[in-house]
């Protein structure tokens, strides 16, 4: 049981059902262009970063709310066979289950639109002191912090975190930099580790650059944090005095749905497990590279022996370390 708990990781936010378009060009308003291809799939910040970091090893445990109807049994289905335990996620009578629209050029952009729906309405029933006391992470994808009463939940699973000393992951994103700035400023102190990728840290910290912005959060009293650059791999840091720019690996980009949370989980499983800043920033690059390398949310992350075939032995055994 002790070996089992300390694989836990518990993750906080949105599920969705994602439906995306590849078009050869973002459409202009009022325009009507034929999609190239058509995906469907599981998606969502929460149960994305839940896929990736079980397929690290964690037994991820998701805590998020759909809608009693097709969508919501499909999304809970995907969960179920992408290895999630889904006894935290609640079922809304009335809400339908959050659905996002994916826009996809060539070059692998995407852009949402997305419907929150019953994410919003996901309230502190299912998030217990046993759960959080047996978690070796608690993730929080940053849309959770838009409205309540999901904000209101998140909020409380931080504050179990703290008290039971479970390391607390925020991944940003720009409608919650947006609407609540100030809430995330607030929260810098408790935060174990803060992920997000320029566009979110330009909003968060407007004309600071990398370096200085680095420096801001890490006085602001984060322990850690990874800047999510695409193309230019990452810049991460702690605060040891630790800071290392770290080049992905070369891939060829079909869609980056999921990019980032598929590298947030990674990474954070990897600074749990002692690796070191330039080992876990390999490690996130590598999952977030494979994930854009085809198309969907939870489908495209990489299963653990395509992850595990791409890793230096030293990395790949610090994670697995009974696999031959």
């Amino acid at each position: 049981m002790e070996a089992e708990t300390r694989r836990i990781v518990t993750t906080l936010g949105d599920i969705n059902v994602d439906l995306g378009f590849l078009l050869p060009h973002f459409p202009r308003e009022g325009d009507d262009n034929p999609a190239m291809a058509v995906h469907w799939g599981g998606g969502g910040a929460g149960l994305n970063m839940a896929v990736a970091v079980g397929r690290l090893g964690a037994i991820p445990y998701l805590i998020g709310r759909v809608g009693n109807d097709l969508a919501g049994s499909f999304a809970l289905q995907t969960a179920r066979t992408h290895g999630v335990q889904v006894s935290t996620v609640q079922v809304d009578p009335g809400a339908a289950t959050g659905l996002c629209g994916i826009v996809v050029t060539p070059g692998g952009q995407r852009s949402f639109l997305s419907f929150r729906g019953a994410n919003v309405f996901c309230d502190a029933s299912t998030i217990t002191p046993s759960l959080i006391r047996s978690s070796r992470l608690l993730l929080i994808g940053s849309h959770a912090l838009l409205d309540d009463p999901q904000r209101s939940a998140a909020l409380q699973a931080m504050e179990l975190a703290i008290e039971q000393r479970c390391p607390i992951v925020l991944d940003l994103c720009l409608p919650a930099i947006r609407v609540a700035r100030r809430l995330i400023v607030r929260l810098l102190p408790q935060l174990w580790l803060l992920t997000m990728n320029e566009d979110e840290l330009r909003a968060l910290l407007p004309g600071q650059s990398i370096a200085q912005a680095l420096d801001s959060l890490l006085s602001a009293g984060v322990q850690h944090v990874a800047i999510k650059r695409g193309a230019q791999g990452c810049s991460v840091a702690n605060n040891q005095g630790r800071r290392l720019d770290v080049l992905p690996p070369a891939v060829s980009v079909v869609d980056t749905t999921a990019c980032g949370d598929a590298f947030s989980a990674a990474y954070a499983w990897a600074l749990i497990h002692g690796l070191d800043l330039s080992q876990s920033a390999t490690l996130a690059n590598l999952v977030g590279a494979l994930t854009a390398t085809r198309h969907g949310a939870v489908e495209a992350i990489p299963a653990a022996d395509e992850i595990r075939s791409r890793l230096n032995v030293t990395i790949a055994d610090r994670l697995w370390p009974s696999v031959p």
